[in-house]
């Protein structure tokens, strides 16, 4: 270990010395962009609800903080610099503790990773576009989204989807594929109620009619949020529109 890596961390604090915030959402930040990083600790640190409780720049270190720390979610660049890169080191963090939410955050338009996971191995897995993390409240969204075992995906990401042809999606209105949308997004019933201007017990009755049409058991063994959100993913294609940003 070179001096400047071992001055590092020997003056890390351990996480025995890191104080916690009763409530608040622990997170654990693996980014190798030390600009990046710094700036996602600095956001995260203006939310009283968030707590940032390390920052490292590779997997090796990850997963022996996420061990020792058990952080409620982990926010795991997806290409670190170093091996293992971020999709690895995330599986052995799931799998040595699979309470632990994951927000994956990429610069690429990538459902297909989300989408293609077992339904029972799905729970707590979240998707950030790098470029649009200027939307704060959708950063906050997934983490917390994550901390509850829910799929969260970028509201940019799913602005570029549409239903392909032929699609389980065409039994669907559009005001429901609209709550579904919404739904993968992370946004609470309350948040969708208001933004569609739409009562409380309407929109009750249209996220029942949304799980029914899709044959989304309410009392299953998978979230019905999460099963919804990934027969979104499954059943939709990438229009070509670019992500803003």
């Amino acid at each position: 270990m070179d001096e400047h890596l071992k001055d590092r961390e020997e003056h890390r604090p351990r996480p025995s010395e890191v104080p916690h915030r009763p409530g608040a959402t622990r997170v654990l930040i693996v980014e190798d962009e030390p600009l990046f990083r710094d700036l996602l600790r600095t956001t995260l640190s203006t939310y009283d609800q968030i707590e940032v409780i390390d920052a490292v720049d590779n997997g090796i270190d990850a997963i022996k903080v996420a061990e020792e720390t058990c952080p409620d979610v982990v926010l795991m660049d997806i290409e670190l610099g170093s091996e293992p890169d971020g999709i690895r080191t995330a599986h052995q963090i799931k799998a040595a503790n699979p309470t632990i939410g994951i927000v994956i955050l990429s610069m690429h338009k990538e459902k297909e990773y989300l989408a293609s996971l077992p339904d029972n191995k799905a729970a707590g897995w979240s998707y950030m576009l790098k470029q649009s993390l200027r939307d704060k409240e959708s950063l906050v969204r997934a983490i917390e989204g994550s901390s509850w075992g829910l799929v969260t995906m970028d509201p940019a990401l799913l602005e570029t989807l549409s239903p392909r042809k032929r699609s389980v999606l065409e039994r669907l209105t559009q005001q429901q594929l609209m709550v579904l949308e919404k739904i993968a997004a992370g946004y609470s019933d309350e948040r969708i109620s208001a933004q569609m201007g739409v009562e409380a017990d309407s929109l009750e009755r249209l996220v029942a009619l949304v799980y029914e049409d899709l044959a989304i058991p309410a009392d299953g063994p998978i979230d019905p949020r999460v099963k919804a959100t990934l027969i979104y993913l499954n059943e939709t294609t990438n229009t070509g529109r670019s992500v803003a940003g």
